[in-house]
């Protein structure tokens, strides 16, 4: 029966219930390593609430900021080398980009999630950690995503990367506890289809746990006060 339960999948999108039952865990201030598996969220999740902002833009192309979100499985393959930086470029259209004003690429280093942002009509490259303490850390990997970006992407868009500036923000609301790094990504790139603010706190993220599940079991954002802002 275990078995099962763990293969079912659920929603719109058929994605495995054994993804989605952390955010409906209630996220304790400090939590045991032991335990961290139990509210920490996965790939899945994190790349298919991505596909949701896709979504929602489409439905809505006159209230959110045209983006782009890569799965997270490109940051794999360039930090790992297990592909080309050629190869990954060619998986990618000009006409894919075309209008788009933000691009996203959610990142998982050592089990935590970090947002690589990029922001075209500012001209600017950032990465948003919601831990502070690790946010000077992964400089190797900062080194390999940054160079994909604007040594072969930003290129081949037509954008010379000399002109462009890199910031690791300091400014951005942070977590307090070892597992909602990833539920902060989806926010961080949540808000930024609204504009630069992020109105929302540690406190918010129980809310926020349970709101994503809904939204990825629906297969759409929800819109207005629930959301949360």
């Amino acid at each position: 029966m275990a078995n099962s339960c763990n293969k079912e999948s659920v929603g719109q999108d058929k994605i495995p219930l054994s993804a989605l039952a952390p955010l409906l865990m209630i996220t304790p201030h400090e939590v045991d390593y032991e335990n961290a598996q139990n509210y920490y969220i996965a790939d899945t999740v994190v790349n298919q609430f991505f596909v949701l902002l896709k979504r929602r833009y489409e439905k809505f192309p006159h209230k959110y900021m045209k983006h782009y979100s890569f799965d997270s499985c490109i940051a794999t393959y360039l930090i790992k080398g297990s592909r080309t930086e050629d190869e990954v470029l060619s998986w990618f259209k000009k006409k894919d980009f075309k209008g788009v004003s933000k691009l996203f690429l959610p990142i998982c280093l050592h089990e935590h999630w970090l947002l690589f942002y990029v922001d075209i009509d500012d001209k600017k490259l950032l990465w948003f950690d919601s831990d502070e303490h690790s946010r000077m850390s992964n400089v190797s990997e900062k080194k390999v995503i940054l160079r994909w970006f604007s040594e072969f992407l930003l290129p081949s868009l037509g954008h010379d990367h000399k002109d462009w500036s890199f910031d690791v923000p300091k400014d951005i609301p942070l977590q307090k506890n070892s597992v909602d790094c990833a539920l902060f990504v989806m926010k961080y790139a949540d808000c930024l289809t609204h504009g630069n603010y992020f109105p929302f706190t540690q406190d918010d993220t129980l809310h926020f746990r349970h709101r994503t599940f809904l939204d990825l079991y629906c297969g759409s954002i929800c819109l207005g006060r629930s959301q949360g802002y």
